[in-house]
């Protein structure tokens, strides 16, 4: 029935179109019974390497065992293909500048590589046996997405959530843009700490600290600790700043650090967050010299036009002719950059877009505790990472691609610049196209910007409900979900504003669970990036070891732990499931195709013994799974089969199973304990490994896909059996004993025994005499003695063993 090598190519493809013709992974709609997952939808910024399939898997080793309890799994999967990430790709494949082109004619660009990655990706999920039902497909730029994440922002507008405001934001000059905290990468660099003279204006020499020289045009104050009685005389008074002989305050404030540098500090509009805090809490000028492009402008001397690292060192050169510099430093530090272009990050006052964040942090904090994380620890990171916020959530970019913010503004004679908003019904809408209800072209002043990508991402529990609340709504499906898988390093970004929206609209959690997995890392113990170049494409990786052996080495990674990776997980993997074909092969000759199960004539001591531990097992992987602790479930699996069922079970039952006479009692026992204990073992590996556990059963079980709803182990007590556990882990203990005693004398496992001796430390242990005959053929005895005269021999936990080889 089986062949004699598992060809994993032919079954992949034979399956892939099974699978997909018979939609066994099609949501058919329960509500009361559906289990929802929010997958993550994958960025379109590239190829996906083997990281990326190592978490993905991680999602669908649940939504499978869901499904086989009986569970109707909600599993979609989303494509996040808007903004800056599929913008940049654009940029590089076709070797254009969004900026230099019409708008119009780059998002149709984008348009094009986003549905041809789409496809791509698409076909690596189906290649490694991910089980979303594709009808299920959304993508972040599709119309439904759209209007939701429109319709999201007048929600919140209305509310009182969204306002928008000239603020110092922090500011990508590579893509020219305003970016959100949660965007944001400290780097440490090495840098250089310039002293500078400065003079009061009764020509007293300071000396003030800064690694920002190219940034004194834009200093608006000095400022000392209150308690520094260095410069408790100069507080009230004004600093002169040199070569551009502005007059600034001296003040003071608790936030500069005594010990830093001089003890004094300029502030600048704005070098940094202090800056900005100084700039508000001291009502503060506004000098802005940094254009969005990263050049500095309007200064009067030679750094105009400069790019800031030019600029940087152009003005150290004119502090030192003029002597004014005092000293440069060699120094390493953090700075702020763009996670995703790497750009060291600006503060600039520009209008943008905000959620508000801070005034609610108390609240966003008991709604993460609501939700049940997996692992905990991670809840924790999450806290962190809220009391630490400081900005309110930016959600306007100045960019091309991605959801264009539904609003116009009023040029009417007295109401200028009235933010009007488009009706609810008419979304989506593109407010450079389509005009408010009312209003001419010539009345209003279209917003260009579109929202952060996140904005819509955030939204992915309501896209696939399609509702946002009960009064914008779609057509109202799964709220709140319940699962959001997802890695660590976006605990910030995407379950934080996830979290907040779901709050805002909802009052309530989004999901009830979150699931954390650890990164892929690669032979260099780093993150795998295409910028690192360390990357390992899936391809290559499928093709030398097939899905199931990928889905194994993913397996076998701990929630919210990173795993490097390692092909000799690869090789376990592939001599696994090897022992499954071959132990299937086994099993398949003493059993009819389609035969069915039937415990009722399992009546020997070692066969009750397999399918008491093959309870437990089950038990226990049940267990696992419901605390979506996958690698731990795999592990109970593997090591009952190989250690319990591989090399003890099958040992004991050989002789017996081959037995001559097919009706006795003891042959059908063994028979339908092999036949049985297969089936359940296949059901428990089905979903690390879909398509060898498929082929298994499908040859030798049933026509119907062992991944069909409801078709999970039943846990059933009555298989369980204590006095046959007790016997057979004696039976196990007497076996390796023997083992231990040929391998210790250098006798072949095989070598026949005339006699083998056991003494019983225990009068329980006696029990393991009902295994008699089950013992003598694994061990090869000719007779056992059970005797307490033994008195020297192998000395294990319950026995003192001795053997005597037959004469040669």
């Amino acid at each position: 029935m089986l062949t004699e090598k598992y060809n994993f190519q032919e079954t992949e493809y034979k399956y892939n179109i099974l699978w997909e013709e018979c939609q066994i992974y099609k949501w058919c709609g329960s509500k009361d019974n559906s289990f929802a997952i929010d997958t993550p939808p994958p960025t379109i910024s590239g190829k996906l390497h083997i990281g990326h399939i190592f978490s993905y898997c991680h999602t669908d080793f649940i939504a499978r065992y869901q499904r086989m309890i009986g569970k109707d799994v909600f599993y979609p999967i989303g494509f996040d293909d808007n903004g800056l990430p599929t913008e940049r790709l654009v940029e590089q494949v076709s070797k254009v500048r969004a900026a230099e082109m019409e708008r119009s004619e780059f998002i149709e660009m984008c348009r094009e590589v986003s549905f041809k990655s789409r496809q791509e990706f698409k076909k690596l999920f189906q290649a490694t046996g991910i089980s979303y039902d594709w009808e299920l497909e959304y993508h972040t730029i599709g119309k439904k997405a759209v209007k939701l994440s429109q319709m999201s922002f007048i929600d919140l507008y209305n509310k009182g959530y969204i306002y928008r405001k000239l603020e110092p934001i922090l500011w990508d000059t590579i893509d020219q843009t305003a970016i959100a905290q949660a965007e944001v990468e400290d780097k440490t660099f090495p840098s250089l700490m310039h002293t500078i003279s400065f003079f009061t204006e009764d020509n007293q020499k300071i000396n003030i600290a800064t690694t920002r020289p190219e940034l004194l045009p834009a200093c608006v104050a000095v400022f000392c600790h209150p308690e520094d009685s260095r410069y408790s005389h100069l507080i009230g008074k004004y600093a002169i700043t040199p070569l551009f002989q502005n007059k600034v305050p001296i003040l003071a404030d608790d936030k500069v650090k005594i010990e830093k540098g001089t003890g004094l500090v300029m502030c600048c509009t704005f070098g940094d967050e202090t800056d900005v805090y100084w700039w508000r809490k001291h009502n503060l000028p506004t000098k802005v010299i940094i254009s969005k492009s990263g050049k500095i402008n309007g200064t009067t001397r030679e750094i105009d036009g400069l790019s800031i690292k030019k600029a940087r060192e152009k003005i150290v050169e004119i502090l030192a002719a003029e002597k004014f510099l005092v000293k440069s430093e060699e120094i390493t530090h953090s700075v702020k950059c763009a996670e995703r272009s790497g750009a060291e990050l600006e503060i600039l006052p520009t209008y943008q877009w905000f959620i508000k964040v801070l005034e609610y942090k108390n609240e966003l904090l008991a709604k993460v505790r609501e939700c049940n994380w997996h692992p905990k620890s991670m809840q924790k990171r999450m806290e962190i990472w809220i009391e630490g916020l400081n900005w309110d959530w930016c959600i306007s970019r100045q960019r091309y691609f991605g959801v264009q913010l539904p609003v116009w503004y009023s040029r009417r004679e007295g109401e200028e610049d009235k933010i009007i908003l488009p009706e609810v019904k008419d979304l989506p809408i593109d407010p450079l196209k389509d005009l408010p209800e009312g209003y001419s072209r010539e009345e209003v002043t279209a917003e260009k910007d579109v929202m952060d990508t996140w904005a819509t991402s955030a939204l992915t529990p309501q896209l696939n409900a399609l509702a946002i609340n009960e009064e914008f709504t779609v057509d109202n499906i799964l709220f709140p979900a319940d699962l959001r898988p997802q890695s660590h390093e976006i605990i910030r970004t995407w379950a934080f504003y996830t979290i907040i929206k779901s709050y805002y609209h909802t009052n309530s959690i989004p999901w009830r669970n979150i699931m954390i997995s650890g990164w892929c890392l690669a032979h260099d113990k780093k993150k795998m990036s295409k910028s690192k170049g360390n990357v390992i494409t899936p391809d290559s990786i499928l093709g030398t070891y097939g899905a199931d052996v990928v889905r194994y080495w993913a397996a076998n990674s701990r929630l919210g732990v990173d795993t490097t990776f390692s092909e000799d997980i690869f090789k376990t993997g592939k001599r696994l499931t090897t022992k499954i074909w071959n132990a299937s092969k086994f099993v398949s000759n003493f059993m009819q195709k389609h035969q069915e199960l039937d415990v009722s004539s399992i009546t020997q001591i070692m066969d009750k013994w397999i399918i008491s531990r093959l309870y437990k097992t089950t038990k226990k992987v049940t267990e696992k799974f419901e605390h979506f602790q996958y690698c731990e479930a795999l592990d109970v699996t593997q090591r009952f089969f190989w250690d319990d069922f591989c090399d003890n079970y099958l040992e004991f039952v050989k002789k017996r199973a081959y037995g001559e006479d097919a009706s006795r009692e003891e042959n059908l026992s063994a028979k339908q304990s092999l036949v049985y204990v297969l089936n359940v073992i296949l059901r428990l590996f089905a979903p690390f490994f879909p398509y060898i556990t498929e082929e298994v059963y499908h040859k030798l079980y049933s026509y119907n896909s062992i991944h069909n709803l409801g078709n999970w182990p039943k846990i059933e007590d009555s298989l369980y059996d204590e006095k046959a556990e007790t016997a057979g882990k004696n039976c196990v203990e007497i076996l390796n004993a023997v083992r231990k005693i040929k391998a210790d004398s250098n006798i072949s496992v095989k070598c026949s025994m005339k006699k083998l001796s056991i003494k019983a430390k225990d009068e329980n242990c006696k029990i393991t005499q009902s295994a008699e005959e089950d013992l003598k053929a694994v061990c090869n005895a000719k007779i056992i003695e059970w005797s307490d005269d033994i008195h020297s021999g192998l000395e294990t936990e319950k026995f003192i063993i001795s053997i005597e080889l037959a004469s040669v």
